[in-house]
């Protein structure tokens, strides 16, 4: 069976939120103007990390206090961005729950596997799900290949001061990839897909949206 074939038989799932310019938490306006015929092109003003986006490590470990080099978005392979996923689902955990090795152990999660991590019901960043130290460490050992989450998981409990973002520290350092802002993890039916997320290839930036996926029942 070829590839055609295999992509054919899959179900897709739509991981991205529709973004609306002038409508967003973070900055996206377009403006439109005429070139060459007078067909439409569009100027875009946004921030990196808008809508569902991979971060690179350039996005943290240079503005540690003692900086660490880190390469940007462009400098990887797109085949860094795709790969079989596991869907680690929240929604059973109570509001403040925390994501430790012995909750994430019974996911099956393996080496270079994409984690998709979310589903749970809270909105309200106080009551929102939060990794362990020891969570993000279990991860990175594993060597995972990306962190991909949804809103209803807060990436970090202490954000102040950077050095206290462990884990972005412990994921980054092993060069694992964050994706953040997902959205219809609700939609998945199965634990394993397979996920796609490229973003445009921008020298020297830390971060780009993506078109994120996930294909079923091709496993």
């Amino acid at each position: 069976m070829n590839l055609v074939d295999i992509l054919a038989k899959g179900r897709i799932v739509e991981l991205n939120p529709v973004l609306v310019p002038g409508q967003e938490d973070r900055r996206l306006e377009i403006r439109q103007f005429r070139i060459y015929a007078g067909e439409f092109m569009y100027d875009i003003d946004m921030m990196s990390h808008l809508g569902a986006h991979v971060e690179s490590p350039a996005h943290y470990l240079p503005a540690l206090e003692k900086p660490i080099p880190g390469k940007d978005i462009s400098e990887y392979p797109p085949e860094k961005f795709w790969g079989e996923a596991v869907f680690v689902d929240l929604s059973e955990l109570p509001p403040k729950g925390r994501v430790s090795p012995d909750f994430l152990k019974q996911f099956g999660i393996k080496k270079n596997d994409v984690v998709l991590m979310g589903n749970a019901s809270y909105t309200k960043d106080e009551e929102k799900i939060t990794m362990t130290d020891a969570g993000a460490v279990y991860m990175a050992e594993i060597g995972i290949k990306m962190l991909a989450m949804d809103t209803t998981f807060l990436i970090e409990e202490f954000m102040d001061p950077l050095e206290a973002m462990r884990m972005h520290y412990e994921l980054m350092t092993r060069d694992i990839l964050v994706i953040e802002r997902l959205a219809n993890l609700s939609d998945l039916r199965e634990r394993r897909s397979f996920f796609i997320g490229l973003p445009v290839r921008v020298r020297g930036l830390d971060s780009f949206p993506i078109r994120a996926i996930a294909i079923e029942g091709v496993l």
